[in-house]
């Protein structure tokens, strides 16, 4: 039998999980930001996102320990540049397509494999810092690890269904106590790393809510129906 406490506490625990996914959306936006427009204050950043300057500092803790980019307070915030840009950086939507196609290039046999491994290796420098995790995640050498390799697909996978904006479905191992649903149809908005794992915030198409998912127990990923 339920009792009224047991509604609260599922209440509250929702409440949570949903403020948790909307502060990592917004600690991502705030990262992007930073990389498109660097050099802007806690304050003028505290402003731009209706937050409290502490608000602010405590995001911006998150980006620079947890997950681990290179965050400096140099005349204002900015991402720490190991070499001059040349020209302009691509943006996600670009990067995705990018990797979209030289995933699809790796198996035709009539390129020379070597070459496109020695391009996928230098790709992730030509992108701005807060995106070169996932660049380099994504394009993981054909020759790793079967874990490895199929983290690979599994990136490649959500790589794609950001690109087209789509549904995808996420298949955790039964009884999985990380995933609150064994198969979750999300559309995929954004994939970060975080404390060594990595994750996805999308919208949950059986909760009908952005939520937060833990990659590190995913075994595969699949078109969803409908998406």
């Amino acid at each position: 039998m339920r009792h009224e406490d047991d509604d609260v506490f599922s209440v509250a625990f929702a409440d949570h999980k949903r403020l948790v996914a909307e502060r990592f959306r917004r600690i991502w936006q705030l990262a992007e930001d930073i990389a498109s427009n660097p050099g802007k204050s806690r304050k003028e950043l505290a402003n731009q996102f209706a937050l409290s300057e502490r608000q602010v500092q405590a995001d911006l803790n998150v980006i620079r320990r947890e997950m681990n980019l290179p965050l400096v307070r140099r005349q204002g915030y900015r991402f720490l540049i190991d070499t001059p840009s040349p020209g302009p950086q691509f943006s996600l939507a670009e990067a995705q397509l990018l990797l979209m196609l030289l995933r699809r290039a790796a198996h035709d046999p009539s390129l020379p494999m070597d070459r496109l491994r020695a391009l996928m290796a230098k790709l992730p420098f030509l992108f701005p810092l807060h995106l070169r995790p996932l660049v380099a995640k994504t394009l993981e050498a054909a020759s790793a690890s079967e874990r490895g390799g199929r983290q690979q697909e599994i990136f490649a996978a959500l790589a794609e269904a950001l690109l087209r904006k789509s549904y995808v479905k996420l298949h955790y191992p039964a009884g999985d106590p990380v995933s609150a649903i064994q198969e979750p149809i999300v559309q995929p908005e954004v994939l970060f790393p975080y404390c060594e794992s990595w994750h996805l915030i999308g919208t949950c198409r059986q909760r009908n809510r952005i939520m937060v998912f833990d990659l590190d127990n995913v075994v595969a990923v699949s078109a969803a129906a409908g998406g």
